[in-house]
């Protein structure tokens, strides 16, 4: 049998008090589970104290391995460890050790022993690669929520409800509000399971009794790049999105969710094919079927509005993770060297990383002056064929597969011509005027961060 060791280190700009109590708080676990290869939670470990168990299934073969882990050695700010209780490895024990540098800056070293099954070790330098690569990841995802809740250190945490939490936004945005100490209860559809938890029915137009929170966060809505678009589709995206919104903020004025700020979804869509213009928030909107939902979804937000609470309308571009969106669905073709431009390539792709769309939600949560329509998009837009060369460098794959308009338009009919094909090159005005600093402003380094290859 052969012990490998694995060792990791990296230093923090922090003290070690908080990038101890980062991992303490609900979230740090759900933010280190790696987007390109996101393993299945079947149990979350309620603390990081000794007895605390995580149960997970590791994506391998069509049903999965269980992995049961348990925590011991816990030291306030010094340590805790991970060791396997089952599960695919002969052993595994980790070691997160914890230590100050300075007053202001810590030292966290992961140290793993651990043996592969029947203790073999043929692969064992490919294993090691890959845990490498994770735990960069692991180190850079700890390192930018670190630096993006100490912009707002010195301010108030903030009690938030949220709904369309089960999304991939949704769900990386509740777990990173909590490791920034805010307070997050989820509002959804099914029965309340736990105690941050809220149920509500659109359909219905019935809510349970709700807290009274700091803000609204409204997320959601019908894919609109899931297959050809019917009546019957359309009108699925139009009321996900419409009839949702229109009671949420019809519950912010009548006073049954009591709040100070409501934070609404919109997107781009708004502005429709505009070719090579730069949009900011004050451009004039656009037409066909995605700018009319898009008016519509914000004339939604009028009855909170009312109420006095501070409203912004949050018109997102493509959101890059691999976890969902247009990143998830580029990437098997792509990873297979299939990808390649759509149409003429020459369309302008209005951008963020996932990791900046949480920055700018706590941002715009602490930054009173913003209301209304924000842009959330990065400051570098790109073209489909700039776009398609960056990501395929960065997963070293060719790009040499264009998909013509033609077939397209075919494939997806009105989809094609209103999404895929269509530009538009919308600039955050309103987030660089109000301070916000991008943590990911290029392409490139957008797309290595989220696919975990920095």
């Amino acid at each position: 049998m052969s012990t490998l060791t694995f060792i990791n280190e990296g230093t923090f700009s922090t003290s070690v008090e908080e990038l101890f109590a980062w991992h303490e708080r609900p979230g740090a676990f759900d933010r280190l589970n790696p987007a390109w290869r996101p393993v299945r939670v079947l149990q979350k470990p309620n603390s990081i104290t000794d007895g605390a168990r995580a149960k997970i299934q590791i994506p391998l073969g069509p049903v999965g391995i269980p992995w049961l882990l348990e925590h011991s050695g816990y030291r306030k700010n010094v340590s805790f460890v991970d060791t396997q209780i089952s599960g695919p490895f002969r052993s595994w024990k980790h070691q997160h050790l914890f230590s100050s540098t300075a007053p202001s800056t810590s030292h966290l070293r992961d140290e793993i022993r651990f043996e592969l099954p029947f203790g073999v070790s043929f692969g064992s330098s490919l294993f090691l690669s890959e845990l490498t690569r994770l735990f960069q990841y692991r180190h850079s995802i700890l390192r930018s929520d670190l630096e993006l809740h100490q912009r707002w250190s010195t301010s108030p945490r903030q009690r938030i409800l949220i709904s369309g939490s089960s999304g991939f936004i949704g769900n990386a945005l509740v777990a990173f509000l909590r490791t920034g100490g805010h307070e997050v209860t989820r509002l959804v559809r099914r029965v309340a399971k736990a105690p941050h938890e809220v149920q509500w029915d659109p359909e219905k137009r019935s809510i349970a009794s709700t807290p009274e929170v700091d803000t609204v966060i409204h997320l959601g809505g019908e894919d609109i790049s899931s297959g050809r678009w019917s009546e019957l589709k359309k009108s699925r995206i139009r009321s996900s999105r419409v009839n949702s919104t229109t009671l949420l903020s019809q519950f912010i004025a009548d006073g049954t969710i009591k709040t100070r700020t409501a934070l609404f979804a919109s997107a781009i869509g708004i502005y429709g094919e505009r070719g090579d213009e730069k949009i900011s928030e004050s451009s004039q909107l656009g037409e066909g079927f995605l700018a009319d939902v898009g008016r519509e979804w914000e004339e939604a937000t009028v009855a909170a509005k009312s109420s006095g609470a501070r409203v912004v309308n949050l018109r997102f571009g493509v959101v890059l993770n691999p976890a969902g969106g247009a990143l998830a669905r580029m990437w098997i073709p792509f990873y297979c060297g299939l990808g390649g431009r759509l149409g003429s390539g020459t369309q302008y792709m209005s951008w963020i990383s996932l990791q900046d769309v949480l920055g700018v939600f706590e941002h715009v949560l602490f930054t009173e002056k913003l209301h209304g329509p924000v842009n959330v998009v990065a400051p570098n837009t790109a073209t489909n064929t700039e776009f398609t060369k960056t990501f395929g460098s960065v997963i070293h794959r060719p790009t040499t597969f264009p998909v013509p308009a033609k077939i397209l338009s075919l494939a997806f009919g009105e989809l094609a011509d209103a999404a895929l094909l269509a530009s538009t090159r919308a600039v955050p005005t309103r987030l660089l005027e109000s301070g916000y600093r991008f943590f990911l402003p290029d392409l490139l380094s957008a797309l290595r961060f989220e696919c975990g290859l920095t």
